[in-house]
């Protein structure tokens, strides 16, 4: 879990001041996640989501919000943060005279995260598909864990001791080929960015929500259906459940044809959302929040990427 943060019972307290959710009884952790710190929260009135936004700074927080309010115009089905009482719905709180928290809360579904079949990715590809028909918002980004991320990275790392890490060896290889592959025009619009299986709620095998649209962005609609195979359509040991893979491209194409051009570009746009992937996992894991225990899950990512290629659809 992605625990960077914590709060005392005073703090809490605080917090929970600034919202009609009653007071605070008790604050878990909650496993699952990589890029913030999330707790479940139960009151008097119930339980809630609590989330401190580690990764976002305070523009980008903004935007997401802008863009939960525009999901909600079209009844989009993911989690609405609940307001304060000032009705904002980020709290900035001050946890000391340098360091400030951004959090927000949401309501606390029961549900879980589930194995990829292909009821479940039929679910999910619709899903994707409706909300590549909602129009795009203007001065939204650029996929952000894509070669917007890739190229300060590249020069982060250069005469550092993570150059000549084995890792960088195969990046600056596979960005070769896969960049002219990727600049190719192709329909754009509103992306969730990162949609894998932990970022969705089902209610035993229905799709009840699509969750963290933390990566929302405006960009090549190709990316979205690229990372959800990357994300959804593998089995635990990382080999590719093709029947899952097939469901999900039906029913997406269903409701969103992919056009001739989009169904050519598939395979370059697959290993580019796992090799996206990888490079922020590297990034988090061994650079800016070391942990041994998660310092080699960007191999899944190869991993996944190496096992597409005997994949002809």
């Amino acid at each position: 879990m992605a625990q960077y943060s914590t709060l005392s019972p005073e703090e809490l307290d605080e917090i929970v001041a600034h919202y009609e959710i009653g007071t605070p009884l008790n604050l878990e952790e909650l496993q699952g996640g990589y890029g913030n710190s999330n707790f479940k929260l139960t009151t008097t009135d119930g339980k809630f989501l609590l989330k401190i936004c580690d990764e976002k700074n305070l523009e980008e927080l903004h935007q997401q919000i802008t863009l939960l309010k525009h999901l909600q115009e079209y009844i989009y089905p993911t989690v609405y943060p609940i307001l304060q009482k000032n009705g904002d719905a980020l709290h900035v709180f001050v946890k000391n005279v340098n360091q400030k928290k951004y959090i927000m809360l949401y309501p606390f579904l029961d549900g879980g995260t589930p194995k990829p079949s292909k009821h479940v990715l039929a679910q999910i590809g619709e899903t994707l598909a409706k909300l590549h028909h909602i129009p795009s918002l203007e001065n939204l980004p650029r996929f952000p864990m894509g070669i917007t991320q890739i190229r300060p990275f590249l020069k982060e790392v250069k005469d550092t001791e993570f150059a000549p890490h084995p890792f960088f060896l195969w990046l600056q290889s596979e960005l070769e080929w896969i960049l002219p592959e990727i600049e190719k025009p192709l329909p754009t619009g509103l992306l969730h960015g990162d949609l894998f299986l932990d970022n969705t709620l089902f209610d035993a095998d229905k799709l009840m929500a699509i969750l963290d649209f933390e990566e929302g962005c405006h960009d090549t609609l190709l990316i979205d259906v690229a990372m959800t195979i990357i994300g959804c359509c593998y089995k635990e040991d990382n080999t590719l459940d093709i029947d899952a893979l097939h469901e999900f491209l039906e029913a997406y194409n269903a409701l969103r044809p992919l056009t001739e051009n989009e169904w050519e570009c598939l395979d370059s746009f697959v290993y580019y959302a796992a090799l996206s992937i990888a490079v922020w996992r590297f990034r988090q894991f061994n650079i800016r929040h070391p942990d041994p225990q998660r310092a080699e899950t960007y191999h899944e990512m190869i991993t996944r990427s190496a096992n597409w290629q005997a994949i002809r659809i």
